[in-house]
């Protein structure tokens, strides 16, 4: 038939078909990544200045604590009374060993997630830039002193551990602070409340002197 028109009509310019990129798609997956962003450091910045973290770290910083005076009375004991070679020493200080390397690697997701939520102004402060060295430093060292013994590593752990105790009185400053700010926020809101009432009672005797 004359009058028979394709069903694929082709352009004499010999235009390519070929799918061409899509620009909004682009941007719309984009946006939702940075939303998805935006939203998990808001999260994340939520948990890591609540109090239940401060609560878990300073947990943690006192079983740390606890697990380095314990090696330490350990060596200081068994060295003194010759006991270096009984069967129960070195796997309890290797035990200990490895608990402080699990509490390394917590606190070092810790110092992670504090960077992530705050960005690079979290290390503004020299305590948390401190903190942070000797979270690294003492993750190495502890991942070190498990596969060596030397007495040098022993004694940089030991020093760096120790740092663990101004940890711990910065968490109780942090949680005490908080508290001070929520009793300040509550006397206010009673200051408001009187001051309120008060307006309310010389309206209300201003009317009846009238």
């Amino acid at each position: 038939m004359s009058d028979y028109t394709p069903l694929l009509d082709q352009d004499d310019d010999g235009d390519d078909s070929s799918p061409q990129p899509q620009r909004g798609s682009v941007d719309s997956s984009s946006s939702k990544w940075q939303f998805r962003y935006r939203r998990a450091r808001t999260a994340t910045s939520r948990f890591v200045n609540s109090r239940t973290k401060h609560w878990l770290i300073l947990v943690l910083v006192v079983l740390d604590v606890a697990g380095i005076l314990s090696d330490i009375f350990i060596a200081l004991i068994t060295c003194q009374l010759g006991v270096e070679d009984e069967p129960w020493v070195a796997p309890t200080r290797s035990a200990l060993t490895v608990f402080s390397l699990a509490l390394s690697c917590v606190f070092l997701v810790e110092l992670g997630l504090s960077v992530f939520a705050d960005g690079l102004a979290y290390l503004s402060s020299w305590f948390h830039r401190f903190d942070a060295a000797v979270i690294v430093i003492s993750f190495g060292i502890d991942v070190l002193e498990h596969h060596s013994t030397a007495e040098e590593i022993a004694s940089l752990i030991v020093i760096f551990r120790l740092w663990r105790v101004v940890k711990m009185v910065d968490e109780f400053s942090v949680e005490a602070s908080e508290q001070a700010e929520e009793l300040t926020g509550d006397l206010r809101k009673r200051i408001r409340d009187l001051e309120t009432r008060n307006a309310a009672l010389e309206a209300q005797v201003g009317s009846q002197q009238r």
